[in-house]
C-alpha cells in the first residue's frame, strides 16, 4: 500500500508530522478529517523504482519464521530485557538471512531514535498493517510484550489454517497437474497420428477433432507462440486481478465457488473476529480497529463491508446494526455481535464466534478432498469423452465410407 507523508493539526491544535499508509491520498484525507484533524499536506512518498518493483519482492519471510521472532521477542520483554538488546539477542536466532537483514536494519533505525513501530513500517511486506498497528498500541500503552503476544497467537492461528488448507488441496492439485500433462501429451504425441491418417482418408472431422488438432498443431509446429500467448493471458490476468477492480471481482468470484465459497466466507469471518477482538482488548477504538480490519482481511468483498460498516458506526450507528447491511455476513453473526454490544461483553462475544467459525473451517476442511471428488470425477469424464469423440466419430465416418 502507498506510503504518504502527512501534515495535520490534531484536535489539541498542534502540528503533526507522521507517515501513513492508504489506498489513495483521497482516502488518506478523508480518515483525517473523520478524525476531527485538519490536514495541511499530503505527499506520496515515492521510492527508486528499483527498489519498490524488484527488490522488495525479496522482502518476504516464512510466516513461520515471523511468529518464530515475535514469540523469541515476547519471552525478552517479558523477562525485562530492553527493546534494542532483545531484538539484538533475536537476530542471532535467525536461519532466515533475509528476516536478519530486515530485523539488524531495525535495530539501526531503533538507536537513532526511530519508533520501533515506524522502524517496522518500512517492511510493509514483512510487518503488515495488523502488526504495526498494534505494535503502535502497545509503545502508546507501555504493553508491547502483552501486544506481541496477542499478535503471536493470531499468527499461530493463521498458519495452522493455511497448512489445513494447502494439505487438504494437495491431492486435487497434483490429480489435475497429471491430466494436464497427459491432456498435453496426447494432444502432442498422439494427435498427430490421427489426423494424418483422417488426413488421407479424406473423413468429414467433427467439431472435437479439429479443436484437437488445432490445439495439437499450436503445441508441435508453433510451439513459440502458444507459449508466449499463455504468458500473455497470465500476465494479463494478473495485472487484471492485482488492480482494485479486478481484485474485487476475483475475491467476489471465491465466494460464489461451489465447494470453496464457505470455506472462504468462514475463513474471513474468522478472521475478522479474531483480529477485532484482539484489537479491542489491546484497547483501541472502535472505529480504528474496524479501519484495520478493513486493510487485513484478505478479502476486498468483505473488507468493502466493513468500512462501510465503519462509515455508519462513525454516525453513531451499534456496530451490528451496521454490519447487518452486508449481503455476506450471516444474521446469527450479527446478532451475536449485538448481544456482546448491549451486555458490554463484545470482546468475549467476538472470541466465541471466531472459535465457532474456526471450528466449522476445520470440519469442512477436512472434508474438502471428499468434497471435490465429484467435481474431479466430471472434470476427468469431460477430458476421456471429449478425447474418445474426436478419435472415434471420425473412425466411424471411414467406416460408413468403406461401406
Amino acid at each position: 500500500m502507498p506510503q504518504y507523508k502527512c501534515k495535520i493539526i490534531n484536535a489539541s491544535g498542534e502540528i503533526v508530522e507522521d507517515v501513513f499508509e492508504a489506498k489513495s491520498a483521497f482516502d488518506l484525507k478523508r480518515s483525517v478529517i473523520k478524525k476531527d484533524e485538519c490536514p495541511i499536506s499530503i505527499k506520496k512518498i515515492r521510492q527508486p523504482l528499483l527498489k519498490t518493483k524488484f527488490i522488495d519482492r525479496f522482502y518476504r519471510v516464512k510466516p513461520q519464521d515471523l511468529e518464530n521472532f515475535t514469540s523469541q521477542l515476547v519471552v525478552m520483554l517479558k523477562a525485562g530485557v530492553p527493546l534494542v538488546k532483545s531484538l539484538e539477542t533475536v537476530v542471532q536466532q535467525f536461519e532466515s538471512d533475509t528476516l536478519k537483514n530486515i530485523v539488524l536494519d531495525i535495530i539501526e533505525k531503533v538507536n537513532k531514535g526511530i519508533v520501533f513501530s515506524k522502524a517496522l513500517n518500512e517492511y510493509p511486506k514483512v510487518f503488515n498493517t495488523l502488526y504495526v498497528n498494534m505494535v503502535k498500541v502497545g509503545e502508546t500503552t507501555g504493553s508491547l510484550d502483552v501486544i506481541l503476544e496477542h499478535i503471536r497467537s493470531f499468527l499461530h492461528h493463521d498458519i495452522a489454517v493455511k497448512r489445513k488448507i494447502k494439505s487438504a488441496m494437495r491431492y486435487p492439485i497434483i490429480v489435475m497437474s497429471v491430466l494436464s500433462l497427459a491432456f498435453v501429451a496426447a494432444i502432442g504425441f498422439i494427435m498427430p497420428r490421427f489426423a494424418e491418417m483422417f488426413t488421407k482418408a479424406g473423413v468429414t472431422l467433427p467439431l472435437p477433432t479439429r479443436a484437437l488438432i488445432f490445439l495439437s498443431v499450436m503445441i508441435t509446429k508453433y510451439w513459440l507462440i502458444t507459449f508466449v500467448v499463455v504468458l500473455i493471458v497470465i500476465f494479463s490476468i494478473r495485472y487484471y486481478t492485482n488492480r482494485p477492480a479486478g481484485a474485487y471481482r476475483f475475491d467476489a468470484i471465491k465466494l460464489a465457488m461451489p465447494v470453496f465459497k464457505d470455506i472462504v466466507l468462514q475463513s474471513t469471518l474468522a478472521r475478522f473476529a479474531h483480529i477485532l477482538e484482539t484489537l479491542s482488548r489491546s484497547g483501541v477504538k472502535i472505529v480504528r480497529a474496524l479501519e484495520i480490519v478493513e486493510q487485513t482481511l484478505g478479502n476486498r468483498v468483505i473488507e468493502k463491508d466493513v468500512e462501510n460498516a465503519r462509515e455508519l458506526v462513525i454516525q453513531g450507528i451499534p456496530i451490528a446494526e451496521a454490519l447487518s447491511k452486508s449481503k455476506h455476513i450471516p444474521k446469527m453473526t450479527i446478532m451475536m455481535i449485538g448481544t456482546g454490544e448491549q451486555s458490554g461483553a463484545l470482546d468475549d462475544m467476538l472470541h466465541n464466534i471466531a472459535e465457532q467459525y474456526d471450528t466449522s473451517v476445520k470440519t469442512k476442511i477436512d472434508g474438502l478432498a471428499t468434497a471435490i471428488e465429484p467435481l474431479l470425477t466430471i472434470v476427468i469424464g469431460v477430458f476421456l469423452l471429449i478425447f474418445a469423440l474426436s478419435i472415434f466419430l471420425p473412425m466411424w465416418g471411414m467406416m460408413d465410407v468403406v461401406k
